[in-house]
C-alpha cells in the first residue's frame, strides 16, 4: 500500500467547501487502487505559517489532502493534471505511514473528525544526516530504539498514551515528492489531540525522550476538521 500528501491553495472565487465538492469523487476516477481519501481543511481562525507562493505572493494553504492506494507508485499524472485546474498551487509527497497511538473512531465517507487534525511539516536540522533524522523522530515518538518497527516498549506506550490522553499521533516520513515543491519537507505529523493549536511555538518542544535535536524550528502547520471524502 501506498501513501500520498498535498497541500492545495484553491483558485480565487472557490467555495469554502471546494475540496470536499470536488475531490471526492474525482479521486477515485483518476488515481487507481485508491482505498481512502481524507481533506483537513485550514480552519480560517487558526492560520499560522503554511504558505506557498501564488503569483509572487505567498498564500495560506487551504487544505491538505492525503490518500491511501492498494497499489504502489499508481500513475499520477492525469490527478496532477485534474488538480493544477482547480488549485492556484499543488504540491505532493509520496510518505510512509507510521502510527503511534490511535484512540480515535473510524470515518465513514461524509464524516469529519470529532476534534481538531494538526499537521506539523518537519525539515531535518542543517548538518544531520537522513538516518540521523529518522532515528531521533522514532525516538520522540516513543520509539525508544530508534526504529520504526513497533517494540514491546513502544506497545506499552503506545496503551499508555491511548488510555491516558486518547487521540491520535501518526508519522509520515517522506519517501519522495511527486510534484515540484515549494518546501523541503522530510515528514510531517497528525496530531489529533482535541483541541487547535493557536500559535507556532516560538521554541521547539521539551526533549524527554531521549531524542536529539533533529528537525528545524519553527515548523510549517496546517490545522483545520479531517474529513473522509473517499
Amino acid at each position: 500500500m501506498d501513501k500520498y500528501a498535498w497541500t492545495l491553495v484553491r483558485n480565487g472565487g472557490a467555495q469554502e467547501r471546494w475540496a470536499l465538492d470536488e475531490l471526492g469523487d474525482a479521486v477515485g476516477d483518476l488515481i487507481p487502487g485508491v482505498t481512502d481519501a481524507r481533506v483537513t481543511l485550514q480552519a480560517p481562525a487558526a492560520l499560522l505559517n503554511a504558505t506557498a507562493p501564488v503569483g509572487g505572493v505567498e498564500q495560506p494553504i487551504d487544505a491538505v489532502l492525503e490518500i491511501t492506494t492498494m497499489d504502489e507508485c499508481p500513475p499520477l499524472d492525469p490527478w496532477h493534471e485534474f488538480l493544477g485546474g482547480c488549485c492556484a498551487h499543488v504540491q505532493g509527497w509520496r510518505v510512509k505511514p507510521t502510527v503511534i497511538f490511535d484512540a480515535t473512531g473510524a470515518l465513514e465517507r461524509g464524516e469529519q473528525s470529532d476534534t481538531p487534525n494538526v499537521l506539523v511539516f518537519v525539515q531535518r536540522l542543517d548538518g544531520t544526516t537522513p538516518g540521523h533524522f529518522d532515528t531521533n523522530w522514532y525516538k520522540h515518538a516513543g520509539h525508544a530504539d530508534g526504529n520504526e518497527a513497533e517494540s514491546e516498549h513502544s506497545r506499552e506506550e503506545r496503551t499508555r498514551e491511548e488510555a491516558e490522553h486518547g487521540g491520535l499521533y501518526r508519522q509520515n516520513r517522506v519517501l519522495e515528492a511527486v510534484t515540484p515543491t515549494a518546501w523541503v519537507v522530510h515528514g510531517y505529523t497528525q496530531l489529533q489531540l482535541g483541541m487547535l493549536i493557536p500559535v507556532v511555538p516560538a521554541e521547539p518542544y521539551e526533549r524527554t525522550r531521549g531524542e536529539e535535536a533533529f528537525d528545524r524550528w519553527p515548523p510549517r502547520m496546517v490545522q483545520g476538521p479531517e474529513h473522509r471524502i473517499l
